[in-house]
C-alpha cells in the first residue's frame, strides 16, 4: 500500500473539523470560547461576553438528540461550560395545606420534551431576564404596600389546592417578589447586591428607619472588637494599649481580653501590637454592621419556631402575645407578655410591681407558684446591663416554658419526673428587665449603652452602672467615680431606684429565699461569690457542687461549654455587684451569676439566632437549682 505524502497528513484532521461544523449548522465559537481577552471575562456578564453572545445566538435545534450533541461540542470548546440539563427550580405559593407526599404521575413524551425545553440554559436565562423586567414593578409594589399578581400561561401539575386551573396563578406580596428578584439578579453584578437592599425588613435601611432613625443615634462605623490573648490586664504594655487605643474592655475571661477599638485607632493599634508581639484576633470587623444584625428577625425556615407546628415547642407560641423569640423585643412587648401570662395562668401567676425607674417605667416581678407556704423562693433577674439583650430574651423564654409545663396536665396518668416535682415546689420570682430605661435607650439610641438613665447635674452625663451600685465592695477596683464612664458606680451605693427596689424586695424574702440568680452576658460561665478577693464562703461547697452539676447538665443539653468557679478566679470580678451583696446581707443557700453566650465571637451583639438555645440553657440551670434545693 502506497503511503500518502506528508503534505496530505492534515487532510483527516480537516475532514473531522468539517464534520463537526456540519453538526452545528456551520456555527462555531472556538475562538470566542477560548479567548483570553479580559473583555470577554467581565464579571458583570457572569460567564463573560461569550455567554451573552451565546444567548443572542443560541445553539438550539429541534431534535433533543441534536441538542445533546451540541452540548457535548460546547463542553469540548469551552472549558468553563457547565450544563444544567434536567435541573429545575420550583417555587410554589399557595395557602392550601401541603400533603406529606404527592403521587408520581407518568408523563408522555410530549410533556417530558416540553419540560426539558423549559429547563434548558437558554430558557433559564429568559426567566432571569423576565425577573429583571419585573424588578421595577416590585419596587413600585413595595412602596405602595400592595400585592402583585403574576399570571403565567404555563401548564402545572395537579397539586392540592390549585388543580383544575388552566393557568398557574402565583400570588406574591411585594417583599417576597423583591427578595426573589434580587436573588435572581445577583449573578449579573460583581458586587453584593444585598448592600443595596433597602426594601426588605432585615435590611440596614429598614432597621435604621424603624429603630435608629434620628440624628441623635450613636453610630459605630469602623469600630472593631479585638480579643487579645492575654489575661493579665495589669501588664504595662496592655494597660498602655488600652489607654491609648482601646475604647472599652468588654470582658476578661480565660480566652483573653475583649477590647473595643475605635475606627480612628485601628491602624495605630495594629502597629502597636506588631511592636509588642501580642497575638490577637479581630472578632468583629465592623461594629455597626454587627449592630444591624441584632435587629433582624430570624426567618421561620431557620428558626425552631417551625417545630411548634409539630407540637414539640408549644410554649414558643403564646396566644395574645407578640413574643416569638425570633428577634429581640422592646420593653413594651415584654410587659405585654407578662400580662398575657397573668391572664392565661391566673391560678399560678402573679405580677408584683417592686418599684419604678427614673423615667417612671415599672419594675415588674412575675411570680409563678402553687401557693404552698412551705416552698423555697428563687429570685432571678436579668438585664442589669442595658446592652445585654440576650438575658431578658432567654429568661422570658424560660418563663414561658415553665408556665406552660406547669399548667399542662399529664396525659394518660403519667407520673411527674423528679425535676418537674422539684420545680413545682419552688416559688419562682422573675425580674426580666432590671434596667428598662437603659434597655429601651439601647434599642433606639445607643446600642452599646450599658447604664441606666439617671442624670448627673454636676457633669451633665447620664447613667449609673447598676451592676456596680450595690453596697458590697462598692468603691473597689473595677469601677469609677467619673459619671461619664460606663463603669460609673454612682454617687453612693444604692443611689438608683432600680437597685433600691431589688434591695427592698429581697430583704423582705430573707426568711425563705433559697437561691438568687443574676443572668447576664457574656462569657459562658457560672460564677459564685466572692468577686473582690479569693475568699471562701460558708456555703462554697454547695455552690461548687451545684455549679458543676449545672455545667454537666448544659453539656448534655447541647454540648455547651460553660466554666464554673468564683467570680474572682473566673476573671469576672465586679465591685458592687448584686450577687456579692445578696451573699453578704441576705445569705440564701445558693447565689450565682450566669453569664450566657458567647465567649467573645459576638460579645454583647449576639444575633437573635441564639435566643432559643440560650433560653433552654437558662431553664436547665433553674431546674438544677430546684433539684439542689429539694
Amino acid at each position: 500500500m502506497q503511503r500518502l505524502p506528508w503534505k496530505w497528513a492534515w487532510l483527516p484532521l480537516m475532514l473531522l473539523i468539517t464534520a463537526k461544523l456540519e453538526q452545528v449548522g456551520g456555527r462555531s465559537y472556538p475562538d470566542l470560547a477560548r479567548s483570553d481577552s479580559q473583555l470577554t471575562r467581565l464579571p458583570f456578564f457572569g460567564g463573560g461576553v461569550g455567554h451573552l453572545l451565546r444567548y443572542l445566538h443560541p445553539l438550539s435545534l429541534s431534535s433533543p438528540s441534536e441538542r445533546g450533541r451540541i452540548s457535548e461540542l460546547r463542553s469540548e470548546l469551552d472549558a468553563n461550560y457547565v450544563s444544567y440539563r434536567g435541573a429545575q427550580l420550583w417555587k410554589l405559593n399557595f395557602n392550601a395545606t401541603r400533603g406529606s407526599s404527592m403521587a408520581e404521575r407518568e408523563e408522555d413524551d410530549e410533556v417530558a420534551e416540553e419540560r426539558q425545553v423549559l429547563a434548558s440554559p437558554d430558557a433559564q436565562f429568559n426567566e432571569v431576564v423576565a425577573l429583571f423586567a419585573l424588578t421595577f414593578v416590585a419596587l413600585i409594589g413595595s412602596v405602595l404596600g400592595q400585592k402583585l399578581l403574576l399570571w403565567r400561561s404555563v401548564s402545572v401539575p395537579e397539586i392540592s389546592g390549585i388543580s383544575g386551573l388552566p393557568l398557574a396563578l402565583l400570588t406574591l406580596n411585594s417583599s417576597e417578589l423583591y427578595e426573589s428578584t434580587l436573588e435572581g439578579l445577583q449573578w449579573l453584578s460583581p458586587l453584593d447586591l444585598r448592600r443595596f437592599d433597602f426594601l426588605s425588613p432585615g435590611s440596614s435601611f429598614q432597621i435604621n428607619r424603624r429603630y435608629r432613625n434620628g440624628s441623635h443615634v450613636q453610630r459605630y462605623y469602623g469600630f472593631q472588637l479585638w480579643k487579645v490573648h492575654e489575661t493579665r490586664l495589669e501588664q504595662p504594655e496592655l494597660r498602655a494599649f488600652w489607654r491609648h487605643f482601646g475604647s472599652e474592655v468588654w470582658n476578661i475571661n480565660q480566652d483573653g481580653i475583649d477590647i473595643l477599638i475605635e475606627q480612628r485607632n485601628v491602624a495605630d493599634a495594629r502597629k502597636f501590637m506588631d511592636q509588642v508581639g501580642y497575638s490577637y484576633n479581630i472578632m468583629i470587623d465592623d461594629i455597626e454592621t454587627a449592630i444591624d444584625e441584632t435587629y433582624v428577625e430570624v426567618p421561620a425556615v431557620e428558626h425552631p419556631l417551625d417545630a411548634v407546628r409539630n407540637n414539640s415547642l408549644p410554649w414558643m407560641e403564646v396566644p395574645g402575645s407578640t413574643m416569638n423569640w425570633r428577634r429581640y423585643h422592646d420593653q413594651a412587648d415584654i410587659k405585654q407578655f407578662l400580662q398575657t401570662l397573668l391572664e392565661t395562668y391566673e391560678e399560678n401567676v402573679e405580677l408584683i410591681q417592686i418599684g419604678v425607674t427614673r423615667n417612671k417605667r415599672p419594675l415588674e416581678v412575675i411570680r409563678v407558684s402553687n401557693g404552698n407556704p412551705d416552698n423555697w423562693a428563687v429570685f432571678v433577674d436579668a438585664g442589669l446591663q442595658a446592652r445585654d439583650w440576650l438575658s431578658p430574651a432567654a429568661l422570658t423564654y424560660a418563663i414561658s416554658k415553665l408556665t406552660h409545663l406547669w399548667g399542662r396536665p399529664k396525659a394518660g396518668g403519667q407520673r411527674q419526673s423528679r425535676a418537674e416535682r422539684a420545680m413545682r415546689r419552688i416559688d419562682w420570682y422573675f425580674l426580666p428587665l432590671a434596667n428598662p430605661d437603659g434597655y429601651q435607650y439601647s434599642r433606639h439610641t445607643d446600642r452599646l449603652w450599658t447604664k441606666n438613665r439617671g442624670y448627673d447635674t454636676a457633669s451633665g452625663c447620664y447613667g449609673v452602672n447598676l451592676d456596680r451600685n450595690f453596697d458590697y465592695g462598692w468603691d473597689g477596683t473595677g469601677s469609677t467615680s467619673n459619671p461619664c464612664k460606663n463603669l460609673y458606680r454612682g454617687a453612693q451605693s444604692f443611689s438608683e431606684p432600680e437597685s433600691r427596689a431589688v434591695r427592698s424586695f429581697l430583704s423582705g424574702m430573707r426568711e425563705y429565699l433559697g437561691a438568687y440568680v443574676s443572668l447576664g452576658g457574656y462569657g459562658q460561665a457560672i460564677t459564685y461569690p466572692w468577686g473582690d478577693a479569693d475568699y471562701v464562703t460558708e456555703n462554697q461547697r454547695d455552690l461548687k457542687q451545684t455549679a458543676r452539676r449545672a455545667v454537666l447538665a448544659l453539656r448534655r443539653l447541647n454540648q455547651a461549654e460553660y466554666t464554673s468557679g468564683t467570680s474572682y478566679r473566673q476573671k469576672l470580678a465586679r465591685p458592687g455587684n448584686s450577687a456579692d451583696w445578696v451573699q453578704d446581707r441576705i445569705g440564701p443557700q445558693l447565689v450565682f451569676n450566669m453569664f450566657l453566650k458567647d465567649q467573645g465571637r459576638y460579645g454583647y451583639l449576639l444575633p437573635p439566632h441564639y435566643i432559643v438555645e440560650s433560653g433552654e440553657e437558662v431553664f436547665e440551670f433553674l431546674r438544677t437549682i430546684a433539684q439542689q434545693l429539694e
